[in-house]
């Protein structure tokens, strides 16, 4: 029986998103080179969250936790085996927990000329309105401290996405209940999401303690950018969640000067706990 990478993947990286790329093993939160099934050489990472820093100094991550929230390691499920929860306290309003690659240093992903690809996995507990804003995606490293600092991606009050964030991904506003829409922004300019294309609207509606995967795919040629949830791109062929090559152009998309870093980080709005577990996450770009 001949099976493919897709007929693995309900907990594995998805295989249409992954499509032309190695099959990412664990080779660790740092980084590496490798070939693609191409014979292309590919820069990226992926991390099982077998092991775990606990503080910045320590490894590859910048982690933000404001007073009673963590970034932390916990224990293996029956089928989740290396899990990191961002755990909300909920002891005060615009708390923040952050988990960034690199350390607000290291930033090697470019929406450029090379084909780039993005996704974690991941759950939250609980999916209440006007609770939490939620990103989770490629942000700006600004070579000090990049989206790993406070108020760097979600402002106080607000919880909407700050003038200077520079990143794409999947958002869940803390105005909306379940629903997580493609995002992207560049820094100065108007985040555009389900609210300004209805083809980003609702990418996914959270149900609380079930896992979902995340992802977006850029093709540079010709340039596209498609956001893909479990393996499969929200829309179908009516109305794919694909960005085109005049909306990639604008300049409300982040330039293909700007270095980005994988980044994932919840803010509280009203002074309530939430844990978010992610089983894994990774990233690659052909070189």
């Amino acid at each position: 029986m001949l099976l493919t990478f897709d007929d693995f993947d309900s907990r594995l990286p998805s295989g249409r998103l992954w499509r032309g790329f190695a099959p990412p093993a664990n080779m660790g939160p740092l980084g590496t080179y490798w070939t693609t099934p191409s014979g292309n050489p590919a820069f990226g990472f992926f991390d099982n969250f077998h092991s775990f820093q606990a503080s910045t100094l320590e490894g590859p991550y910048k982690i933000l936790e404001s007073a009673g929230c963590t970034v932390e390691q916990i224990v293996d499920t029956a089928t989740e085996k290396g899990l990191v929860q961002l755990a909300i306290d909920g002891n005060a309003a615009d708390d923040e927990a952050v988990l960034q690659w690199g350390r607000g240093l290291g930033a090697p992903f470019l929406f450029s000329d090379k084909d780039l690809v993005f996704e974690c996995r991941l759950t939250v507990s609980a999916i209440t309105a006007a609770k939490w804003s939620i990103f989770s995606g490629l942000a700006l490293a600004d070579g000090t401290d990049g989206a790993g600092i406070t108020d760097k991606i979600f402002a106080d009050t607000t919880e909407l996405l700050v003038t200077t964030f520079s990143g794409v991904g999947f958002q869940h506003l803390s105005a909306e209940g379940a629903a997580w829409d493609g995002a992207y922004k560049a820094a100065s300019q108007t985040a555009q999401d389900g609210s300004t294309k209805t083809k980003l609207d609702t990418l996914h509606t959270m149900v609380a303690n079930t896992y979902v995967k995340l992802g977006f795919r850029y093709r540079a040629h010709p340039k596209t950018l498609e956001f893909f949830v479990n393996n499969s791109l929200p829309g179908g062929n009516i109305t794919p969640a694909r960005l085109t090559a005049t909306e990639l152009a604008a300049a409300t998309f982040p330039a293909s000067t700007v270095p980005m870093a994988p980044v994932i980080g919840i803010k509280d709005n009203a002074g309530a706990a939430l844990n978010l577990k992610m089983d894994w996450w990774g990233a690659a770009q052909l070189l």
